[in-house]
């Protein structure tokens, strides 16, 4: 076993101040390793914390699909471990990304869930957030008027927390919604109602970000600042163009695309082209409305937003009966009821494999357990590699980088088998697979139960041996490359013959990984370099005539 109490603390210490910074990509390798070494640990409280922890990178990252699962199991775990206040962190980035998955119905379960926990904890700020979560829930499944109502018991709550807390987030979202009910009845009416509940939730909302960016009251970072700020502005610039003030409307769209945080990779990406289709049809400039309402499709495809993709297909459809165009309208209604169709199904999968996990609960307690045990070795099934059942790439660099942080004696060792293509093309790729399974067994018998052997892919291994030396190291590579040499590759495949090549590094003062690796695979090459020229001058004496 690698890992020690303090290397868990460790990694959970620059997984989270990484993640608190708004570095998610740089919260993610730590994040990793805390997860792997908890469950070498076998400690569920650190593997809950770390499965949420990289949960909330996803929902950073706009990856929902990644966030959901990983949320999924981390509210199973807090559950069992009866941990309320991480159980409600988990839902709700579970309610989230359902949400955006178009999964309305385990969204809000999710949501209903952990306000129940919040309201039984007492905890003021971390009730404003399950409301705001559920009133979010509630704004892309449409339900408008249950959203209204959580939401003002959002900001009421966000104005009695001691500090105040703002109820910005609260009130965009109110407008959000009212942008939805305006395109919905729009949509059923053929024309836009009236603006008034849009323009009253958007003065409100300049006010209390007014205050945010002043620092006049607490409950939003910087980045959150500036998203508020890009989301305010979009919102406005789309009921400037429902006013028939398209021409104010193109300045606050221009600042609103200049406050766009992290460029396509964000949901307000897709308001974004949203905003322009809009601004583009009231132009009656319909080339441009449709590659926007295209557009609007691609961005929350890309940020797996699963609304706002079902709003941009809507959209498009009515440009195009807007201009005349009955065909294209009927096509982008069709794509539209096939995308519902898709996530319906998609749902009650989802919530079919609910209905069991709560039925698998309800065991005796030696079950549950058993399912918790489940659960780790399905989490570790991602840090293994599926052909060999060695450690992947993943893992090898969790483990590796602790090694660099750690310092001391260690040493890797890459391995390349010689001529593994021809391995395939000769005797076919089924063999070949029983060449790197035999290899991993080989590599497992030779090494010590510290030491990690990794697949990295395709015909790389490595091996990381803790406490060896170079030299050391190089031996362990000496009798692994003997006992490849002198398999009974013949039983596998009538004339095959297996050789690796080896370059082992003792891990230096500074190394980075990728330094520490590059000296690896230099030796490695050197080695496969020397090995190639000794056979070709044994080749050479072998045509030579006595």
């Amino acid at each position: 076993m690698f890992g020690s109490p303090l290397d868990l603390y460790s990694s959970s210490q620059q997984a989270q101040a990484a993640l608190q910074a708004g570095d998610a990509l740089s919260a993610q390798a730590p994040g990793d390793e805390w997860l792997l070494l908890a469950m070498e640990a076998g400690d569920q409280a650190q593997q809950a914390q770390a499965l949420l922890h990289l949960a909330r990178c996803d929902r950073a990252l706009h990856r929902p699909r990644d966030a959901r699962p990983r949320s999924e199991l981390a509210a199973r775990l807090f559950r069992q471990l009866g941990d309320a206040a991480g159980e409600a962190g988990a839902l709700s980035v579970l309610a989230h990304t359902a949400s955006l998955a178009g999964h309305h119905e385990e969204a809000i379960e999710a949501a209903l869930l952990g306000l129940r926990l919040a309201q039984s904890r007492g905890d003021g700020v971390a009730l404003v957030v399950a409301l705001q979560d559920l009133g979010a829930c509630y704004v892309w499944a449409r339900s408008l008027e249950p959203a209204h109502d959580v939401l003002r018991q959002a900001a009421d709550a966000a104005n009695a927390c001691k500090p105040r807390q703002t109820p910005l987030g609260a009130c965009l979202w109110l407008a959000t919604g009212e942008l939805l009910r305006l395109a919905g009845e729009r949509e059923q009416r053929g024309q836009l109602p009236a603006l008034g509940a849009l323009e009253a939730h958007l003065i409100n909302a300049r006010h209390l970000l007014g205050e945010v960016l002043d620092g006049a009251v607490g409950g939003v970072t910087g980045e959150l600042a500036g998203e508020a700020q890009c989301w305010w502005t979009l919102m406005q610039t789309l009921a400037q163009i429902w006013k028939g003030a398209s021409g104010l409307a193109q300045p606050e769209f221009q600042q609103a695309l200049a406050l766009l945080p992290g460029g396509d990779r964000h949901w307000l990406a897709a308001l974004a082209a949203w905003v322009q289709a809009e601004l583009a049809w009231s132009r009656r400039l319909w080339p441009q409305a449709r590659r926007a309402a295209s557009q609007l499709v691609m961005q929350a495809d890309a940020v797996q937003h699963e609304p706002l993709a079902q709003l941009g297909e809507l959209i498009a459809s009515q440009i195009e009966e807007q201009q005349g165009q009955p065909q294209r309208a009927l096509q982008r209604m069709r794509a539209l009821r096939e995308r519902e169709a898709r996530v319906r199904i998609a749902s009650l999968d989802s919530r079919a494999e609910a209905v069991q996990w709560q039925l698998d609960a309800r065991r005796s307690e030696r079950d549950r357990a058993q399912l918790a045990d489940q659960a780790q070795r399905l989490e570790k099934l991602s840090m293994e590699d599926p052909l060999t059942a060695l450690a992947n790439r993943r893992s090898f660099e969790a483990q590796a980088e602790a090694m660099l942080r750690a310092g001391g004696v260690v040493s890797v060792a890459l391995i390349d088998v010689d001529h593994f293509k021809q391995v395939n093309d000769l005797h076919s790729h089924l063999v070949g697979d029983q060449v790197l399974t035999q290899i991993a067994r080989l590599m497992r018998q030779h090494v010590r139960e510290q030491d990690m052997a990794a697949r990295l892919a395709g015909d790389e291994f490595v091996l990381l041996l803790r406490g060896a030396t170079e030299e050391i190291a190089a031996q362990a590579c000496r009798r692994l490359s003997a006992a490849v040499k002198d398999h009974d590759w013949a039983a596998i495949s009538e004339g095959l013959a297996v050789s690796i090549s080896i370059g082992a590094a003792q891990r230096q003062d500074g190394d980075t990984l990728q330094t520490w690796l590059a000296r690896s695979d230099a030796a490695m090459y050197a080695a496969k370099r020397a090995r190639h020229a000794g056979e070709a001058l044994e080749d050479g004496e072998g045509d030579t005539p006595d």
